[in-house]
């Protein structure tokens, strides 16, 4: 697939919930990050008329973008969640993320870290500064040497940010 089919059928395939039509888009942007702009959007999904707009989260779950999956190789794996358990199941998966190489890189001599673009393009859902965003991503860790690493670098005060190049390719595996 490529962008233009992506685009298509995140804003084409929907849901017809409580008599209302929402589209994969909307349900991510509109419900899930608090009525946000998604990447490359105008707008937000719903104006202050839209009857959609009562069911949106007053504010945007960060942890939800390791949960969501556009079939890139960059995305997380896909999981399946529960209702009981499912903020356990969130917070473990944005752990996994962050422990691969795909969610973040920490380079201690350099003074680097490299995120997932995802970290760029919903940095306002993680903080709105790389400062915030690195303490988000340091705060959904797990216990780690990468964690370590990442705390050394923090605390050094000389830090860079930089994003992972996105790979849109079809991901078969997850």
């Amino acid at each position: 697939t490529n962008l233009w089919q992506r685009y298509r059928f995140f804003n084409y395939v929907s849901y017809f919930i409580g008599g209302e039509v929402f589209t994969l888009q909307d349900i991510e942007n509109g419900v899930l990050r608090g009525n946000r702009r998604g990447v490359a959007q105008l707008r937000r999904p719903f104006s202050k008329s839209d009857p959609r707009l009562q069911v949106a989260l007053p504010d945007a779950e960060p942890l939800i973008h390791f949960a969501l999956n556009c079939g890139a190789n960059s995305s997380p794996p896909i999981k399946i969640y529960t209702p009981q358990d499912i903020n356990i199941q969130l917070r473990a998966a944005a752990e996994a993320f962050l422990e691969n190489d795909a969610g973040c890189l920490v380079d201690s001599e350099k003074g680097e870290v490299r995120l997932s673009q995802i970290f760029k393009w919903y940095k306002s859902d993680f903080g709105g500064t790389d400062e915030k965003v690195l303490k988000w991503v340091l705060d959904h860790m797990g216990d780690s040497e990468k964690k370590t690493s990442l705390r050394g670098v923090l605390s050094s005060g000389k830090i860079k940010v930089t994003f992972l190049s996105y790979d849109w390719s079809s991901n078969n595996s997850h």
